[in-house]
């Protein structure tokens, strides 16, 4: 990444959380009554049958879940990547390969939620078991907000079943305050993450490397969040 434009990158995500500093609860609060919400506790934002269930984490969010359940790092949170099985194909190595390294390290900017391998959140209960959230009091912000978010200084909605119920002027103004911090969250671990950001000499020419990892059974990875850059082996048979 070029510095200048790194540079310009975080004033930008500067500029924007001193906006977000003025964010009045109220008005996203009467957005909210207005547009109504409850939770069905259905569960399929959690599913992969029903789109997108991808739960971006940040680090703090990682430990406090590790605390909580006990887990290991690796157990509770992956690099934001296509499957093993899609990167065993050269295709989808060509469409990386500005985010991969002469050493055939796989470059990516985050941390989501790990999932069975059907998909599904790994902390989602099966219907059966009751379908309940397994690390619910520690679960991340994207998820006590689910559906709400806000962009660019506007409140917006995800697609839900719980959309359009009655929700209270306490409720709302609750979740109003909700996902004001965590878009200012958001924004400073993004500005975190490009100052602590380290370049790297990407390419083509990086694909084979990455390709004699794969045949060799493992995906390395070089994982870019707020604390640095860290380095993590996925194992494949």
């Amino acid at each position: 990444m070029d510095s200048r434009f790194k540079r310009a990158l975080i004033e930008r995500l500067t500029g924007e959380l001193e906006a977000a500093r003025s964010i009045d609860a109220g008005e996203i609060a009467a957005e909210i009554k207005n547009i109504g919400f409850s939770c069905l506790m259905c569960g399929r934002c959690c599913r992969s049958e029903h789109g997108d269930n991808s739960v971006i984490v940040s680090p703090a969010e990682i430990e406090n879940i590790c605390l909580y359940t006990g887990l290991e790092h690796m157990s509770v949170a992956q690099p934001p990547h296509e499957s093993s099985r899609d990167l065993r194909e050269r295709r989808t190595l060509e469409e990386l390969s500005d985010m991969i390294d002469i050493q055939g390290n796989i470059h990516t900017f985050g941390w989501e939620l790990a999932r069975k391998k059907n998909g599904d959140c790994i902390f989602i209960q099966d219907i059966a078991a009751g379908n309940k959230c397994t690390t619910y009091p520690a679960r991340p912000t994207l998820c006590s907000t689910y559906p709400f978010y806000i962009e660019e200084g506007e409140l917006r909605v995800s697609e839900c079943e719980g959309l359009g119920k009655e929700i209270g002027p306490d409720e709302s103004l609750e979740l109003a305050r909700k996902v004001i911090a965590r878009y200012r969250e958001e924004l400073k671990e993004t500005i975190l993450l490009y100052e602590n950001y380290e370049s790297f000499i990407s390419g083509p020419e990086n694909i084979n490397k990455a390709i004699e990892n794969i045949r060799e059974g493992i995906i390395n990875y070089i994982v870019h969040d707020s604390t640095g850059s860290h380095r993590t082996t996925r194992r494949i048979s």
